[in-house]
């Protein structure tokens, strides 16, 4: 779930490229799993089509296992290349058109990603709303106070545009949410989010429920770095995508899903990599997660 809303008396310009752009709209928190966070369907995890293998996949691990040694991790640098028009201001045509592109590429760079791990990969259902809507299983969608929430039960995510982003300015902001949300879906397929749900439902300390869910968002934003990096010169510059991540978030949002530097640091060592495999986040000492 991508959720951004700076406190604002602390957002703050960092930078003059991010002070001297069009103004931009205060951003949003992140995105847990609907699920993950308030269960609306039964908590027992659904199988991932990954668990069923063929004669060129392999099976996937589950529990622990799922999380520290994934297979995805072991994935190559993806080249992909990837035809990605602009947005024209206030144009929701051309904003619905970036949206669908933005995700087809993603769709490129992760398929690719699991065909050379020899793991199972289908892609998610996408859905680019100007208001919220209802999804058959984890009801309104985004969360409310989010940008973005996938659905773990229906593999579908949902990215909600505001008048703010029908510009080239909100591109970057709208190409992140989606590619975080894309994100679980990939922790969905592997087995990653079922591991962490378990760990969930398993422990009554609200601080352990806390830090696993940081671990998944942050693996998320770390994935969505890998993705934008991987798009290069179809994706707004670095410094567009930086600039959403100054000032602080609302407690309750910092507890489960990190620090706006925090959420940086994770979402800049997947771009700076581009590979999956630096966003292991279950084996990273806590006070990374914070």
């Amino acid at each position: 779930m991508i959720v951004r809303r700076l406190l604002p008396l602390l957002l703050v310009c960092a930078f003059v490229a991010a002070c001297t752009a069009e103004p931009q709209p205060d951003p949003l928190p992140m995105s847990v799993p609907q699920w993950s966070a308030t269960p609306l369907v039964s908590p027992t995890p659904s199988p991932s089509p990954s668990a069923r293998p063929t004669s060129e996949t392999l099976p996937l691990p589950y529990d622990r296992t799922a999380a520290v040694r994934s297979r995805l991790y072991t994935a190559p640098r993806a080249k992909v290349k990837c035809g990605i028009p602009v947005i024209r201001t206030s144009d929701w045509t051309s904003t619905k058109r970036y949206l669908r592109a933005v995700s087809s590429c993603l769709d490129r760079i992760w398929a690719s990603a699991f065909k050379r791990t020899r793991t199972y990969f289908r892609p998610p259902e996408r859905k680019f709303v100007r208001h919220r809507v209802k999804d058959p299983d984890c009801g309104l969608m985004p969360s409310k106070e989010a940008d973005g929430t996938y659905c773990n039960e229906t593999r579908t995510y949902y990215v909600l545009v505001e008048r703010a982003d029908l510009r080239p300015g909100g591109a970057a902001r709208v190409a992140e949410v989606t590619a975080h949300e894309y994100g679980h879906h990939l922790q969905n397929m592997t087995n990653i989010s079922d591991y962490m749900w378990e760990e969930q439902l398993a422990t009554r300390s609200k601080g352990k429920k806390d830090l696993l869910s940081r671990r998944l968002e942050l693996q998320a934003e770390c994935f969505a770095g890998v993705a934008l990096k991987t798009m290069g010169d179809y994706m707004p510059a670095w410094w567009e995508f930086r600039s959403w991540y100054f000032g602080t978030l609302p407690g309750k949002w910092t507890r489960d899903h990190g620090r706006l530097s925090t959420q940086l640091k994770w979402l800049e060592r997947g771009y700076n990599s581009a590979e999956p495999g630096t966003c292991n986040t279950w084996t990273t000492p806590e006070q990374k997660v914070t």
